[in-house]
């Protein structure tokens, strides 16, 4: 175990909220201990290096009441969601893939095209109608294909995990989750968004589920549940810290009003 798991598992015996995200650094030249939170509400604990996990897991404890208020503080600042225009050219990202908009008087109300525009990107074609009735078929198309995504790539982590008979679904999941596993359902729920972020982010999140519907003992985000995530993909905590950046700019859904 790394000294960093060490810090961590001290941490996680706090019991502190499930869905808060806490992530720790050692910083070599820090001589006392601090707390910063991200904008987006995420957690890091800095920590200089030899310190004693009692004595950082103290810290944190009584930095509590002030986390309370200030990861609410952050989860609910503004932030800069993509909002899209429904004109010929506007850009979308599905699945690590860019796409440009092509508005057309017929056919499916939204399909993937895959003749090269111009630009040399692959075109998202969208039956011309009014701007709500484009942008859920836009929102279902994201659902469709992130659902075979994810039943495809979730497979060889089944394998590896030995689980069984799991069911997967993609819908909204408002503001502040990408993922969700019900462990009575042995359902994991992935947010429809999550699939115009970067590939290595929305395969982040299918692994975090994933991780969950091992059924590991302990803490939703305990030792055992890290362990297996880190088994299932060793640069998690990268991952992890890339999909609060990019999740900052994520398209949810808005569009210009004409």
């Amino acid at each position: 175990m790394t000294e960093q798991d060490v810090y961590e598992v001290a941490i996680a015996e706090l019991g502190l909220p499930a869905e808060w995200t806490i992530t720790v650094a050692i910083r070599p030249r820090r001589r006392l201990l601090a707390i910063e939170v991200q904008p987006g509400g995420v957690v890091t604990v800095l920590i200089p290096p030899g310190t004693d996990p009692g004595k950082v897991a103290d810290y944190v404890r009584r930095q509590r009441a002030w986390l309370t208020t200030n990861v609410d503080r952050a989860a609910h600042l503004a932030p800069a969601f993509t909002v899209k225009r429904w004109v010929d050219g506007e850009r979308f990202d599905l699945l690590g893939t860019q796409y440009d908009l092509r508005l057309v008087e017929g056919g499916p109300a939204a399909c993937i095209q895959r003749d090269p525009l111009p630009s040399g990107r692959q075109s998202l074609q969208v039956r011309r109608a009014q701007p709500e009735v484009m942008r859920r078929a836009v929102i279902g198309l994201y659902r469709e294909h992130g659902l075979a995504w994810a039943r495809e790539h979730g497979l060889p982590y089944e394998l590896r995990g030995g689980i069984q008979q799991l069911r997967y679904e993609v819908r909204d999941l408002g503001r502040r989750r990408w993922g969700i596993y019900n462990h009575a359902k042995h359902l994991v729920t992935l947010h429809w968004p999550l699939f115009g972020l970067p590939i290595e982010v929305i395969e982040y999140v299918l692994v975090h589920e994933l991780a969950h519907a091992t059924r590991p003992g302990g803490r939703p985000h305990g030792p055992t549940w890290r362990w297996q995530v880190a088994a299932f993909m060793p640069d998690w905590r990268d991952r992890q810290a890339d999909l609060a950046i990019a999740g900052h700019r994520a398209w949810m859904g808005e569009c210009h009003q004409p």
